[in-house]
């Protein structure tokens, strides 16, 4: 394979990023990503699931993701196999729960959610790429659950599947424990009771006074910010995001003050390959990079301040990352601390972007109610979205213990009215 094609270039990326991150690590067992799209159902609306038209006409005759995720024993990393006829799962289903609470963005159990995602096939030697389901709630409402295998598809790719299937759907008016050679994802077990989910908005102006709000405490925090310029664009939406939720989950989680956290950031690498990756590339190319920080310092008066100069710094050497692959695998499974302790560090990683424009995916219904990952209960990821209101703010979904819950949602409130 010649390295300076694009299929060369993705090919070298990806058996580096196969070293370190966990999705694609041989070592690691691969992940399985669910997104969910709730829907209010239109007052005419009839659904046509057969031959004639809806989800089953919206892909007749087009290629999709389908094949599957294969691993032969001649072989030293799996491949992706199509064979003509390969077809992707749609599941319909029906369910009696209460639309307008899995709708809302209020605490609710995170298990609530399970039954709206399809199963998707594997095998130690075998995956499906994607599975689809359409769950009917009787005169309210319908949800459309996607589970999508993280070693072929990352977000971006999975963003463009979705935008692409929207666009062909209205268009046609239709409706819609580690094993070192095995391709079965990890088997996280169910969420309990006490585990809960809940979505909390920051709006533009939320955002713009985090902002004002960091840059009033730049003279208190020390060298870290003396020593850095930092501009105003810099400032960005996920950052001030994530320092805030850092800040929040450091005092609801009631931490020890030498305790580390640890936020994981993924980040789309289609535009950081030299040469670049055209921005429609569809498949895997997704790097992260991450920071860490002691508990005390984000309990601190500025440590709002101190978690967005060191999430600022971290972004910057994204493409470093591969570089210090191995301290922050240690890190992310728990084998170390910083400077080589052994201190378990609390994960706090990063789902989604608020750049995928969700809400703005029109099917031929409208758009859609309410878009949440499903399989952040398992994962305990942190996702991120743009605002359902339109307002230029974010949606962020988290996954806590219910009496952390509670906390970190009167923190969330409280904590912006003192800004």
């Amino acid at each position: 394979m010649d390295s300076t094609s694009l299929e060369g270039r993705i090919g070298t990326f990806l058996e580096k990023e196969a070293r370190t991150l966990p999705w694609l690590s041989r070592t690691i067992t691969p992940r399985l990503d669910s997104f969910v799209s709730l829907n209010v159902a239109p007052s005419k609306l009839t659904f046509k699931l057969g031959a004639g038209g809806g989800l089953h006409h919206s892909f007749q005759n087009r290629t999709g993701p389908g094949g599957k995720l294969t691993w032969p024993p001649d072989s030293q990393k799996p491949i992706i196999h199509y064979t003509p006829g390969d077809s992707i799962s749609l599941t319909i289903a029906e369910s009696d729960a209460n639309f307008d609470n899995l709708s809302g963005d209020h605490v609710t159990e995170a298990r609530n959610f399970c039954h709206l995602i399809p199963h998707l096939e594997t095998s130690d030697s075998k995956a499906s790429i994607l599975t689809l389901q359409v769950t009917l709630f009787s005169n309210k409402g319908f949800c459309l659950g996607v589970v999508a295998n993280h070693a072929v598809l990352d977000g971006k790719a999975m963003s463009l599947f979705l935008d692409s299937w929207a666009y062909i759907s209205k268009l046609d008016n239709g409706l819609l424990a580690t094993n070192s050679r095995s391709l079965e994802p990890h088997n996280f077990e169910d969420p309990t009771e006490d585990i809960v989910r809940g979505t909390f908005e920051l709006s533009r102006a939320d955002i713009e006074k985090l902002r004002k709000r960091v840059f009033s405490w730049g003279d208190k925090v020390g060298d870290e910010a003396k020593t850095k310029t930092v501009e105003p664009f810099q400032l960005s939406t996920f950052v001030l995001t994530f320092a805030y939720i850092m800040v929040c989950v450091a005092k609801a989680k009631e931490l020890e003050s030498n305790k580390l956290i640890c936020l994981y950031i993924p980040a789309n690498y289609r535009s950081r390959l030299d040469p670049p990756v055209p921005t429609n590339y569809f498949g895997n190319c997704a790097g992260a990079g991450g920071i860490v920080a002691q508990a005390r310092e984000l309990m601190e008066e500025t440590g709002l301040a101190i978690a967005a100069y060191r999430i600022i710094d971290g972004i910057k050497k994204i493409e470093g990352f591969l570089d210090e692959a191995e301290k922050w695998i240690k890190l992310a499974t728990g084998q170390m601390g910083a400077e080589g302790t052994q201190t378990l560090p609390e994960m706090i990683t990063v789902a989604w972007s608020n750049k995928f424009k969700d809400y703005e995916r029109d099917f031929g219904w409208g758009r859609p109610q309410k878009v949440a990952l499903t399989n952040i209960h398992r994962t305990r990821a942190t996702t991120i979205a743009e605002s359902k209101n339109g307002n230029g703010g974010v949606e962020v979904g988290v996954v806590l213990k219910k009496h952390e819950m509670d906390l970190f949602a009167s923190l969330f409130v409280t904590g912006l009215q003192s800004l």
